[in-house]
């Protein structure tokens, strides 16, 4: 599945909570049409460099192209206001004619099933940087599975100290301890005691908590 990215607006006619409750997400010009009978480039183009400045034609051409033709039913979408993130299944296109108009402002949609809120402040650095790149709507760098996507809306947790160290070294280094706790000496038997509790308690804290 692809992911794509949606900026919108926290407050004003079309905050992030009305996408929410509505399940839906909208994105385009007014006076164009139904979009999904708008497949060429160049003619999307002419029509709007009709309704917007001849220096946004292209920007704005890309992304009413990708919001009506690249995203597709199944993809993902991550919506943001800049404050709350929130991780949708997108529907297919669809245009509301009587919505298309100055007031209302919302004649192209894409019904969303909604799937969890996301902490964007602990995402994989590759979320935040998608999250943080120009124009309102954007499409991620590499198609997705939902557990590659999942493994992304988390940050990754910081390597433990031992992480580097291979298995071998560590059971080697294990047995020299075993080994010393058997020395005549009982500072050294003590200090070897020690250092594999600590191990021990160390390999305890990091262990996966059990399922059950």
């Amino acid at each position: 599945m692809q992911l794509f990215r949606m900026k919108v607006q926290a407050e004003g006619k079309h905050p992030l909570s009305e996408y929410v409750q509505n399940h839906y997400v909208r994105f385009g010009r007014q006076r164009l049409g139904d979009l999904s009978l708008i497949a060429d480039y160049a003619e999307l183009a002419a029509k709007l460099a009709k309704v917007c400045p001849l220096t946004e034609v292209q920007q704005q051409t890309a992304m009413h192209m990708l919001f009506a033709h690249v995203m597709q039913d199944g993809d993902y979408i991550l919506v943001s206001d800049g404050e709350r993130t929130y991780l949708g299944d997108l529907g297919d296109y669809y245009y509301v004619e009587e919505c298309d108009t100055e007031e209302e402002d919302s004649g192209h949609r894409r019904g969303v099933t909604w799937l969890q809120q996301v902490d964007a402040g602990n995402v994989h650095p590759e979320v935040t940087a998608f999250l943080e790149q120009d124009g309102e709507i954007g499409q991620f760098h590499r198609p997705l599975s939902r557990e590659q996507l999942d493994q992304l809306l988390v940050k990754p947790a910081a390597p433990t100290a031992a992480s580097w160290i291979d298995a071998e070294t560590i059971s080697e280094a294990v047995a020299i301890l075993k080994e010393a706790m058997q020395s005549k000496d009982i500072e050294r038997r003590e200090r070897a005691a020690i250092a594999l509790l600590q191990a021990a308690a160390q390999h305890h804290l990091h262990r996966p908590a059990s399922l059950e």
